[in-house]
């Protein structure tokens, strides 16, 4: 789990999200930070940046990430 402090996050160019909020990880209590993460579905993988902790790698993900981007990636795959 994480913590917002102040919600004013948007999508850049690349239509991936710029964090302009501070994002608490809830285990170190530090801001997190946005950096690429590697995701796995099946066999592919993909690299996505996400909120992440700089001390224990715990990831924030947006309810618009796992159901807008993420959904389409699986269903993607899932068809081939």
């Amino acid at each position: 789990m994480a913590r917002k402090l102040m919600n004013n996050k948007s999508a850049g160019a690349s239509g991936q999200a710029e964090m302009k909020e501070k994002i608490i990880c809830d285990r170190c209590g530090v801001e997190m930070e946005l950096m690429e993460v590697q995701f796995r579905y099946l066999t592919r993988d993909f690299r996505y940046k996400v909120p992440r902790c700089p001390e224990c790698g715990q990831v924030s993900l947006t309810e618009d990430l796992v159901t807008g981007k993420m959904a389409d990636v699986e269903a993607m795959i899932e068809e081939k």
